[in-house]
């Protein structure tokens, strides 16, 4: 059975428990990274007004359902993940696939990298050591 995803994007921003949550899905384009892009940028404004100045949330993306990406999404997203204005104190990428974690650590090499979202979470808010 085939099945296409559409390309999309959820950003879920909880500034009380300083966590992010971001679900991305499916095959992008330029266009929907820089869309994503503009989101998120205009979201995190909501982090400090929760009580969370921005750097200091813990941020999960779940790219599950999402797929090995073209290079120029690819170049696009590790702008982002190397811009420290949008930075999180840690940063895990949930993945199902080993092509996945391999385009993921090559894009972002800081992130935790998990295929287990219960380790990905204790990971994230492990305190500081």
């Amino acid at each position: 059975m085939a099945q296409l995803t559409d390309p999309s994007f959820t950003i879920r921003i909880d500034a009380p428990r300083k966590y992010v949550e971001i679900c991305l899905l499916g095959m992008w384009d330029e266009a929907t990274a820089k869309r994503f892009d503009q989101e998120l940028r205009r979201l995190l404004p909501a982090l400090p007004k929760g009580g969370c100045p921005i750097g200091e949330q813990n941020t999960l993306f779940d790219s599950t359902g999402y797929a090995v990406q073209a290079q120029d999404v690819s170049t696009h997203l590790a702008g982002m993940a190397a811009d420290t204005s949008i930075g999180s104190r840690r940063i895990a990428v949930l993945v199902s696939s080993a092509l996945s974690k391999l385009q993921t650590r090559r894009i972002a090499p800081g992130y935790g990298v998990f295929s287990d979202r219960a380790e990905a979470m204790t990971w994230l808010f492990e305190p500081d050591a």
